[in-house]
């Protein structure tokens, strides 16, 4: 079965997405978090890997960056969402830098979130 790793402080759009996700992806399961702390203890107790992780950068400044190199160094092939309240090009730049594969913001549609998770993981 196949799940998402879902990394976001804001608790209401954290869950909504889990449900979308859930009810039309092939990703049955999830696992959420709030914080880069509670994702890298995640990451480093996690006996298999996610096939999507989807990740705030409004977490910390600078953090999520971060993050997001940290999983292209314990997992290179998962496919990061980054998601972001702020749309502006130099965030999505650095997120790409960092190696999201798609940057998307909050406004973005479930229809919109639920092609780029299809895409990513190949359904």
């Amino acid at each position: 079965m196949k799940w998402v790793l879902l990394i976001d402080k804001h608790n209401l759009f954290r869950q909504i997405l889990a449900l979308v996700l859930e009810r039309t992806t092939v990703l049955k399961e999830n696992l959420q978090v709030t914080s880069l702390a509670e994702a890298r203890q995640v990451l480093g107790n996690s006996n298999h890997k996610p096939d999507l992780a989807i990740v705030d950068l409004d977490l910390t400044i600078g953090g999520s960056f971060e993050l997001i190199r940290e999983l292209r160094m314990m997992i290179p092939d998962v496919p990061v969402v980054a998601i972001t309240l702020r749309g502006e090009a130099e965030r999505r730049e650095w997120a790409l830098r960092a190696g999201a594969d798609e940057v998307l913001t909050m406004a973005a549609t479930p229809k919109e979130i639920v092609e780029v998770a299809n895409r990513l993981i190949g359904e």
